[in-house]
C-alpha cells in the first residue's frame, strides 16, 4: 500500500512539473506570444499563476485563460486563441476588444466571459458569432450613446448569453433585441439575461429563461410584446424608474409555457382585479416595489391560478391578505412583507407552509405554536404575548433572533415586536440511525430551525420538519459511535444523544431514608421526563429531571423501606409516529444505596429469564407460578415447576388420576388418560381396558346357491394374549350358522349351508355377546345362471346370454332389453354441471333430470340408527391445480372434478362428472367389462379416510334425482310421472330402473359390485323415504350400504337413457316416435364409504323380493 501511495505521489509531482516544462511546443509558442502582446511576464507558467490552467489530454495543453491586459494599446483579437487546441474558457477584463472578436474561429466549445472592456460595443453583431461558443458573457459594459442592435438568429446557437451595463441607466434606451426569424416557426434561443430598452417580439421564440432590465418604461409596442411571450418558462422583469402595467400578462394565451413571473417595479393602480389564471402553470410569482397604489378596494388586485405554489409581493398596503392567502390551498411559500398589513396575527394559523414571511407590517397579537413547523419571519411588527418555545429556545441564534424580531433586534422590543420570552425546558432532541438509508436521524421537539445552529459533530443534518426533525444523510454505520454530544448553538445547550436504540443501563440506585426520592445513575436515559414511566414495586415514582445519565424521580403513596423493591424503568421511544417501550427491570434496597450488578447473559434470551440485580445472576419465573403451592413449587434457577403428586403439566394446573390397567398399552391397544383416570382405545378396540376388538367386514367372497365356503375379509383382531381362535366369533348369514373353518385378524373362512338371494352377515364376539357386526345386504348367493331385464323383450328383439346376463339384441333394436329399434333418431339432450354446487342437470326438450350427492351417513351396528349424517349437497368445491381449473376437455369427453372435506372429520370425498361426447367407450371394474354410449354423462365417487364413531358402524351413500318439466308447450305428450323397478334385481349382474314423464323415459343401471380394501365385493341398496320433502312424489332418495372399510371403491355403470313414445308434431296424432337418449353414470367411490346420486336408480335390500311396480308422481316444481 505505501509504494502504491508512493508511486502516485511521484506521478504527481512529475506531472506538475511537467506543466511547467513540457507545455506542447505550439501552445508554448502562442502562450508566450499573448503575455508578450498583453505586456504579461512571459515567465508565467501552468502552476504559478490563477491566469492559465492545462489539462493533460495526451500532452499538456492551456484549457482556461483568464486576462487582463496590461498593453493598453493591443486588441484582443479571435486570432490570439487559434493555436490553443483544447481551450475550453476565457475571461478577459479590462482590456481592449477587436469587435470582430466574435465572429471567430475558435478551436473548440468554448465560454466566453468579457468584463469591463473597451470594444465598440456597437459594431459586435454585425454578424453571427462563432458557432463554437456555448457560453457568452458580456458584463460591466460602460455607457452607451449609440445604438446595439443583437439579432437573436446570431446568437442562437449558444446555450446562455449575457449582456449587462455597469449600472442601469439611460444606456438601456441603445441596446435592441431583434427576432429576425420567420415568422411561423419556433425557434429555440439560449437564455438571455439583456439590459434593453423594450421586449421583442416573441411568439416564435423559445427558450427556458429570459432576464430583461431596462431603466425607463418600456414603449407601448414594448408592453403589447408581453403577450407574445407564450413559449418561456421563467421570466424575470426589472424597470428601473417609471411606472408599468400589469394587465398585458392577462392577454397572454392559454397552454402557455410560463411557470415563474418576477417583476420588479412601480405599478400602475389598476381599475379593476387581474385575472391572471390564463397562466395555467404558473407556480411561482414574485411582485417587487409595486408601491401602495397597486390595489384594488385595497386588497390585492390579482386573481391566481391554483397551481401557483410560491407567492410575494411587496412594497404596497393591504387588507384582506389573510383571506387572500387562505383562498389559495396550494400555496407552501409565501412573503407579503413591507405591505402595510394590520389585524390580530393571533388568527393566523399555519397550514404546512414550508416559509411565511410577514415582517415590517402592523401586525399585532400573538404567535401561534403551528407556526414552529415553518420558517415563519414575521419580525417588525407590534407582536407581543409569549413567544413559543421553539422561537425561545433559540433566540441565541442570529437567524431565529431575525425570525421574531427582524434583521438587527432582539429582546426587550427592539423592532416593535415586544414578546415575553419564557423559561426554555422543552427542547428535547432524540437520534436515531437507520443503517438501511445510511441516515442518522435528530428528531424531538424545539430542535430549531437552522442546520449550522447544530454543532458538535461532523454530520450536517438538514431539515426536514422544522423544529421537529433533522436528517443527515450518507452516514456510514461503520465508525458511528454509540452516542454523540450535540450544541444547540440557540439555547447554547449541550446533549449527550444515543445513536443506537437501547433500554436504559442502570449502575447506581440512591434511595434517601429521609424523604421519598429516588435517583437512578447510568446511561440510554431520556431528556423528555414525559416519556419515562418509573415502578417501584407496585408505586409508582413521579419523574422531576431526566438526562441521557440519570434520572430523580419521587416515590409516590406509602411504602416499606425496609424491603427490596423491583425498579422497572418504561421508555416510550418515539421516531415519527412510531413507538416502542424500552424497558429496564432491576432490584434495589429502598433504605440505601445499590450498586446494580448487570447480568453478563442476556436473560430474555434464555427464555423467561431475568437479571436478579443484587447479585449478578439470571433468574426464571415459573409457568403461572406453579398454579399454587399445593400444585408444585418453583425452581428459579431453571424456570422449571415441581408437581405435586396429584398434578402434572408445565405450570401443575392439570390433574393427575391413574388408570385402573395398562389400557392393552403392551399390545398397542389403548393408552391411559391420566388426567381422567380412563383408558383411550386406538379406532379398532373397545372396553374399559382397550382389550376387545371392534371387529369389522370390508369384503365378501361369497359361495353359490349350493352352498360351501365363503370368506370374509376385515379386521378381526385378538384376544387378551394375542391369539385368535374358531371359537372367538360366530358369524350368521342371513339364519344360517356359518361355521368357520380358520380365522386371523384379517380374515374368516366358513361354510355355509344352501340359499337364495340377499343376506345380513352378523358376526358376534363369543367372549363379548355384545360386541356385534352386522353387515346390512353384504351376503348374495352367487346363481351360475344369470337372467336378463324383461327377457329381452321378444325373441325378435334379442336373446339373453345366460353367462353374463346380458341381453344381446338383434341388428334391428338397441337398449338394455332390446326394446328401442334402431330406426328412431333420437332428439338431442343437453347436459348442465354446476360447478358450484356438482349438481347435473340432463334437459330433453320440456323435460329435466335433476342428479345431485345428497349425504353420507354413518349407520349403527344394527342398522336401525343414523348415527351422523353428513350434508354433502352444494358443499362441492371444484379443484384447482396451479392456479386452474381441474377440468378436462377432450374430442370424446369433458371431465369434472370436484372434492369436499367433511367437517370435524377426517375423510374426503372426490366427485368426478365425465361427459361421453362423440362415440361409445369402454370401462372396466372388477373382472366386468361394460360400455357407456356416446352423449352419456358418467360420474364417479371416491370417499376415503372416513373416521368412523365405532368400527362396529358401517356407511350409506345416498343420492338424489328428480324429474320435471321445463315449459308445457308439448301438450300432446304431456304425461304425469311413473317409476317402474321391475328390473331392479340384485341377482342380475345388471340392475335398471325407469322414470318416465312426458313421453320420455330415465334409465338407469348399475353394477351390483363394490371393491373394499382392493376386494371385490357384494353391495345392496336401500329406497329411503323423505317424508319431509315437498317433492316426494317426483324425487327419490336412494342409499348404497357398504361394509365397514379402509377403502371403499365403488364402480357400478349407471348408464341412464332417456326413451319415450315421442310425438315430434302434436298435428300428427297417429305417428308415433321412440326417442333414445344414453346417459352412463359411473360412481367409483374410495375411502371408508361412497355414495352416488343419480335420477332414480332402485337396489334391491336383502330379504326382499323386487316387485314390478309403478308410481304416479306429480309434477316436480323447483
Amino acid at each position: 500500500m505505501i509504494k502504491f501511495f508512493t508511486v502516485i505521489f511521484i506521478y504527481l509531482l512529475f506531472l506538475n512539473g511537467a506543466k511547467c516544462v513540457t507545455l506542447e511546443n505550439s501552445e508554448k509558442i502562442c502562450f508566450d506570444n499573448l503575455l508578450t502582446n498583453l505586456g504579461l511576464n512571459n515567465g508565467i507558467n501552468c502552476s504559478n499563476t490563477d491566469i492559465v490552467s492545462c489539462i493533460s489530454n495526451g500532452g499538456i495543453f492551456v484549457d482556461t485563460l483568464s486576462l487582463k491586459s496590461q498593453n493598453i494599446s493591443y486588441e484582443i483579437s479571435q486570432r490570439d486563441f487559434e493555436c490553443f487546441s483544447k481551450i475550453i474558457k476565457v475571461t478577459i477584463r479590462d482590456s481592449k476588444v477587436s469587435s470582430s472578436f466574435l465572429k471567430g474561429p475558435f478551436p473548440s466549445l468554448i465560454n466566453i466571459y468579457i468584463i469591463n472592456c473597451s470594444i465598440v460595443y456597437s459594431d459586435l453583431f454585425l454578424t453571427p458569432i462563432s458557432s463554437n461558443l456555448t457560453l457568452l458573457s458580456i458584463s460591466s459594459i460602460p455607457p452607451q450613446y449609440s445604438p446595439i442592435i443583437i439579432k437573436l438568429s446570431y446568437i442562437k446557437n449558444l446555450k446562455s448569453f449575457f449582456f449587462l451595463l455597469n449600472y442601469v441607466d439611460t444606456s438601456t434606451d441603445w441596446i435592441s433585441l431583434l427576432n429576425d426569424f420567420a415568422a411561423g416557426g419556433m425557434n429555440t434561443v439560449p437564455q438571455l439575461t439583456v439590459d434593453l430598452k423594450d421586449i421583442p417580439v416573441m411568439d416564435n421564440i423559445q427558450t427556458n429563461s429570459i432576464n430583461f432590465r431596462t431603466y425607463n418604461s418600456p414603449s407601448v409596442s414594448g408592453y403589447n410584446n408581453i403577450q407574445t411571450l407564450i413559449n418561456i418558462e421563467r421570466i424575470y422583469l426589472s424597470i428601473i424608474t417609471g411606472y408599468s402595467e400589469f394587465n398585458q400578462f392577462t392577454l397572454i394565451p392559454k397552454n402557455n409555457s410560463l411557470l415563474l413571473l418576477y417583476f420588479s417595479t412601480h405599478f400602475y393602480p389598476p381599475t379593476k382585479m387581474i385575472d391572471i389564471t390564463n397562466l395555467e402553470k404558473l407556480n411561482y410569482i414574485d411582485l417587487k416595489n409595486v408601491l401602495t397604489g397597486f390595489a384594488f378596494g385595497g386588497r390585492i388586485p390579482l386573481i391566481l391560478p391554483q397551481s401557483v405554489t410560491t407567492f410575494l409581493i411587496s412594497e404596497s398596503k393591504f387588507t384582506g391578505v389573510k383571506e387572500f392567502i387562505d383562498s389559495y390551498p396550494n400555496l407552501v411559500f409565501v412573503s407579503v412583507g413591507s405591505n402595510q398589513i394590520t389585524g390580530n396575527f393571533s388568527d393566523w394559523k399555519n397550514r404546512g407552509y414550508t416559509s411565511f414571511n410577514v415582517e415590517n407590517n402592523l401586525l399585532q397579537g400573538s404567535v401561534d405554536p403551528s407556526w414552529c413547523i415553518t420558517l415563519a419571519y414575521f419580525g417588525y411588527n407590534k407582536l407581543s404575548g409569549e413567544l413559543p418555545s421553539c422561537y425561545a429556545c433559540h433566540l441565541l441564534s442570529v437567524n431565529v433572533n431575525n425570525m421574531a424580531y427582524g434583521s438587527g433586534g432582539g429582546g426587550g422590543g427592539i423592532g416593535n415586536n415586544n414578546f415575553t420570552i419564557p423559561t426554555c425546558t422543552t427542547l428535547i432532541p432524540n437520534l436515531r440511525y437507520i443503517p438501511t438509508s445510511q441516515q442518522l436521524i435528530l428528531y424531538g421537539s424545539d430542535l430549531g430551525f437552522i442546520s449550522s445552529d447544530i454543532k458538535g459533530s461532523n454530520y450536517g443534518f438538514n431539515p426536514i420538519i422544522y423544529s421537529k426533525l433533522f436528517v443527515a444523510n450518507n452516514v456510514m454505520e461503520v465508525g458511528l459511535p454509540k452516542f454523540i454530544d450535540l450544541y444547540f448553538q440557540g439555547a447554547n445547550k449541550t446533549f449527550t444523544l444515543s445513536t443506537i436504540q437501547k433500554s436504559p443501563v442502570v449502575t447506581l440506585i440512591t434511595a434517601s431514608i429521609q424523604d421519598d426520592l429516588i435517583i437512578l445513575e447510568g446511561s440510554y436515559f431520556n431528556y423528555n421526563t414525559s416519556s419515562i414511566q418509573i415502578m417501584v414495586g407496585n408505586s409508582q415514582c413521579s419523574i422531576i429531571s431526566s438526562t441521557f445519565f440519570k434520572v430523580e424521580c419521587l416515590l409516590l403513596g406509602s411504602n416499606d423501606k425496609n424491603t427490596i423493591a423491583q425498579v422497572t424503568i418504561n421508555v416510550r421511544d418515539y421516531y415519527y409516529e412510531y413507538l416502542e417501550i424500552l424497558k429496564t427491570n432491576v432490584f434495589a434496597y429502598l433504605n440505601q444505596t445499590t450498586q446494580v450488578k448487570n447480568c453478563l447473559e442476556d436473560c430474555n434470551s434464555l427464555g423467561d429469564g431475568f437479571c436478579n440485580t443484587l447479585i449478578g445472576k439470571c433468574e426464571f419465573k415459573c409457568p403461572n407460578n406453579c398454579t399454587n403451592p399445593l400444585s408444585g413449587t418453583c425452581d428459579t434457577l431453571t424456570g422449571i415447576c415441581n408437581c405435586s403428586t396429584n398434578y402434572q403439566g408445565e405450570d401443575c394446573s392439570i390433574p393427575f388420576v391413574h388408570c385402573d390397567s395398562d389400557c392393552s398399552s403392551s399390545l398397542n391397544q389403548g393408552i391411559c388418560n391420566d388426567v381422567t383416570g380412563i383408558c383411550n382405545c386406538l379406532s379398532n378396540y373397545q372396553g374399559s381396558d382397550c382389550s376387545i376388538p371392534s371387529h369389522f367386514i370390508t369384503s365378501v367372497i361369497p359361495c353359490s346357491i349350493d352352498g360351501g365356503e365363503v370368506i370374509i375379509n376385515g379386521w378381526f383382531g385378538n384376544n387378551y394374549d394375542g391369539s385368535l381362535s374358531s371359537s372367538s366369533y360366530n358369524v350368521i348369514i342371513g339364519n344360517l350358522d356359518c361355521i368357520i373353518a380358520s380365522i386371523n385378524q384379517t380374515t374368516i373362512k366358513c361354510n355355509l349351508g344352501a340359499g337364495t338371494g340377499t343376506k345380513n352377515i352378523k358376526i358376534i364376539n363369543s367372549i363379548h355377546s355384545n360386541v356385534v357386526f352386522n353387515g346390512i345386504g353384504l351376503f348374495n348367493y352367487q346363481n351360475p345362471i344369470k337372467t336378463c331385464p324383461n327377457s329381452c323383450t321378444s325373441l325378435q328383439n334379442g336373446k339373453c346370454n345366460i353367462d353374463t346376463g346380458y341381453c344381446q339384441c338383434n341388428d334391428k333394436f338397441s337398449g338394455f332389453d332390446c326394446s328401442v329399434p334402431k330406426s328412431i333418431v333420437s332428439p338431442p339432450t343437453n347436459t348442465s354441471i354446476n360447478k358450484d354446487t356438482g349438481d347435473v342437470e340432463l334437459i330433453n326438450q320440456d323435460t329435466t333430470y335433476e342428479i345431485s350427492i345428497i349425504s353420507l351417513n354413518e349407520i349403527s351396528f344394527d342398522g336401525s340408527t343414523i348415527i351422523k349424517s353428513h350434508s354433502l349437497k352444494g358443499n362441492w368445491s371444484i379443484e384447482k391445480d396451479n392456479q386452474e381449473t381441474t377440468s378436462t376437455a377432450t374430442a370424446d369427453s369433458n371431465i369434472y372434478r370436484f372434492s369436499q372435506q367433511l367437517i370435524n372429520n377426517t375423510c374426503t370425498i372426490l366427485y368426478t362428472i365425465e361427459e361421453i361426447k362423440l362415440k361409445d367407450k369402454s370401462f372396466t371394474f372388477g373382472t366386468t367389462t361394460f360400455t357407456v354410449e356416446k352423449d352419456s354423462i358418467k360420474l364417479s365417487v371416491l370417499v376415503k379416510a372416513y373416521q368412523y364413531q365405532s368400527s362396529l358402524n358401517t356407511l350409506q351413500l345416498v343420492f338424489y334425482s328428480a324429474a320435471a318439466n321445463t315449459n308445457d308447450n308439448n301438450d300432446c305428450n304431456k304425461k304425469d310421472t311413473t317409476i317402474d323397478t321391475s328390473n331392479a334385481n340384485n341377482q342380475q349382474n345388471s340392475n335398471y330402473i325407469q322414470i318416465s314423464k312426458n313421453s320420455k323415459t330415465l334409465v338407469g343401471r348399475f353394477i351390483n359390485q363394490v371393491i373394499a380394501d382392493s376386494r371385490s365385493t357384494f353391495m345392496s341398496s336401500t329406497i329411503i323415504n323423505d317424508s319431509k320433502s315437498s317433492t316426494s312424489s317426483s324425487s327419490v332418495l336412494l342409499g348404497l350400504n357398504l361394509p365397514h372399510c379402509n377403502e371403499c371403491f365403488i364402480d357400478p355403470d349407471f348408464s341412464i337413457l332417456v326413451e319415450s313414445d315421442y310425438k315430434d308434431s302434436c298435428d300428427q296424432s297417429n305417428k308415433k316416435n321412440k326417442w333414445l337418449i344414453p346417459v352412463a353414470v359411473v360412481v367409483p367411490v374410495v375411502g371408508c364409504a361412497a355414495i352416488i346420486i343419480v335420477s332414480m336408480v332402485l337396489f334391491k335390500k336383502h330379504r326382499y323380493s323386487i316387485k314390478v311396480f309403478a308410481i304416479k308422481l306429480k309434477t316436480f316444481k323447483k
